[in-house]
């Protein structure tokens, strides 16, 4: 799917209304995660409850960025649609990427 087509399919209404869908169970499930400490938690559930507050105001961003998932296409199935949220949850989110683990191997060239 070229980039013109995932354009025009990031603000197709039929297409961001599934996206919105799956958006909102997403928000009610992190919303019902048991609290924890910490940052991540924090952000991932004020994004949850900013979401559930205002749904159309966050459809369109969760659309942009379903589209980037190659896989997705208008006739992807609601099931692949639900794992492309739910993974870019955490980026939407603002959470930091995790460092990678220690291979323990040292990045020291000097």
């Amino acid at each position: 799917m070229s980039y013109q087509d995932k354009a025009q399919l990031a603000t197709f209404p039929p297409f961001v209304g599934r996206v919105q869908v799956a958006m909102m169970k997403a928000a009610v499930d992190v919303a019902a995660e048991k609290p924890k400490q910490g940052e991540v938690y924090r952000l991932r559930r004020a994004l949850a409850v900013n979401v559930l507050s205002d749904p159309a105001g966050f459809a369109a961003r969760f659309a942009w960025a379903v589209i980037t998932n190659p896989v997705i296409e208008l006739t992807s199935t609601d099931q692949d649609l639900q794992v492309t949220v739910n993974s870019v949850w955490n980026s939407i989110a603002g959470v930091p990427p995790e460092d990678p683990p220690s291979s323990g191997v040292s990045d020291d060239v000097s």
